[in-house]
């Protein structure tokens, strides 16, 4: 499942940029907002900025309720 461009501006929109990840699990934040800064151009890449747009509910729908977005390494840690 891919989002739309428009859901993953719009959930880029809300984020402000920043990872949203509040995972209790990982423990570089422990259940607060990662809050790491990140940088349009750098979706999908490894280093500084980088950032991917993730399902909250991986058999979920393609939808901006459904779409967060993570830093690199946080969406790293989504992959069992």
């Amino acid at each position: 499942m891919v989002f739309p461009d428009s859901v993953v501006s719009d959930a880029w929109d809300r984020s402000g940029g920043y990872c949203e990840c509040n995972r209790v699990s990982h423990p570089d934040h422990l259940g607060r907002k990662c809050g790491k800064a990140l940088v349009w151009a750098n979706r999908g890449r490894d280093g500084q900025g980088a950032w991917e747009a993730h399902h909250r509910v991986s058999t979920g729908p393609d939808t901006l309720s459904n779409c967060e977005i993570l830093c690199w390494k946080c969406h790293k840690l989504t992959i069992p």
